[in-house]
């Protein structure tokens, strides 16, 4: 090859290699013009950069940490309402809720009534039948034993009913609590406040007489039966006999202010054996009387007479042992079965009969 063709071969190849250097260099600065300060987009002021507020709903950013604004910049306004939603967080323990009264279950054998009305009779026949004999589940023995602070207090036909417990005692030596007696024959009410002496009626008891609401408040008696009247109509009649049993209650109950008081019915009369003033129409009129009392003072009124009549209002044979006032050991059979009834109320917390009087 000649020299000038080598030299002409040389200054080619040298100016292929400017040519490719320059190019280069185009490439180099134009990629760097993408990081000149010149080239960027002029960031807005500080001043005019919103603070950070997260919606009303929204819950803490994870990793961020709440700083103070910077100085110069106004804080982010509170929001002017208060959101309405519920806050998502539950407590993790309920507040203690008001407790509120439930009401007592009504036991079974609980009456939809506190008492039962029962009228005593027509105006001028009593009633049959009118005490309930039924134990409401309640054994015979509890209900005996509900008598073992009581004492029956009247006259000869009290002491018939202490004879038959007496009786009845030498088999069941707890037959009816074995009851306490206040008794005497020929007793009435108006006997109750007459003075003491050798002649006066008033039951023994501790060996001696005395009055009988001292009798009662000495023994501690919390229940209070009292049976009297056919001994004292024929002497003050039905009012007079009436208004002593009014004044005989008051004394016990100032002496024994926690007792209760039940007045038993004055018996009726054997037909063909009444008197006159002592007959049956006046012991029903004295009944009347006695029911009133008690609705009043708030007593309650046995009517055991009311299962010892026949339809005549009499005491038939069976019930009568002596075809005039006193009774059989079939007639305290009827006593011991109403009796127990009423025990069995009180027991089981039942209201008690209420009489009515005829229209």
């Amino acid at each position: 090859m000649q020299p000038n063709t080598l030299r002409r071969n040389s200054l080619n190849t040298l100016i292929a290699i400017i040519l490719a250097c320059i190019l280069m260099s185009g490439s180099l600065l134009g990629c760097n013009s993408n990081t000149d300060p010149d080239a960027r987009q002029t960031a807005a002021p500080e001043s005019e950069v919103p603070a950070y507020s997260a919606p009303p709903d929204a819950g803490p950013t994870h990793g961020a940490v709440e700083t103070e604004a910077p100085s110069g910049t106004e804080p982010a306004s509170l929001p002017t309402e208060v959101p309405t939603e519920a806050p998502t967080e539950v407590p993790t323990e309920a507040p203690t809720a008001v407790p509120t009264a439930v009401p007592t279950a009504v036991p079974d054998t609980q009456p939809p009534v506190p008492y039962n009305y029962v009228s005593i009779g027509t105006a001028s026949k009593p009633a049959r039948f009118t005490m309930p004999t039924d134990l409401y589940g309640v054994s015979q023995a509890n209900c005996e034993a509900w008598f073992s602070d009581a004492v029956f207090c009247g006259d000869s036909i009290t002491i018939g009913w202490k004879t038959y417990n007496r009786q009845k005692l030498e088999n069941d030596p707890n037959f009816f609590g074995q009851t306490h007696f206040l008794c005497e024959g020929s007793y009435g009410v108006i006997h109750a406040f007459d003075p003491i002496s050798d002649s006066s009626l008033h039951p023994m008891y501790a060996g001696e007489q005395h009055y009988l609401w001292d009798s009662i408040a000495m023994m501690g008696a919390n229940k209070v039966f009292l049976l009297f009247g056919l001994n004292d109509i024929a002497i003050v009649g039905v009012d007079g006999t009436a208004e002593r049993f009014d004044q005989l209650t008051d004394r016990i109950k100032e002496l024994s202010p926690n007792a209760s008081i039940f007045i038993i019915s004055t018996m009726y009369m054997y037909k063909g054996s009444e008197k006159t003033k002592l007959n049956n129409r006046n012991l029903y009129l004295l009944n009347q009387r006695l029911v009133q009392m008690c609705n009043r003072k708030g007593y309650e009124f046995i009517n055991i007479a009311s299962h010892l009549i026949d339809e005549e209002g009499f005491v038939p044979d069976v019930y009568s042992s002596d075809h005039y006032v006193h009774q059989s050991d079939a007639a305290y059979d009827v006593w011991a079965d109403v009796l127990r009834s009423v025990a069995a109320r009180h027991l089981k917390g039942i209201g008690p009969i209420v009489f009515t009087l005829p229209q």
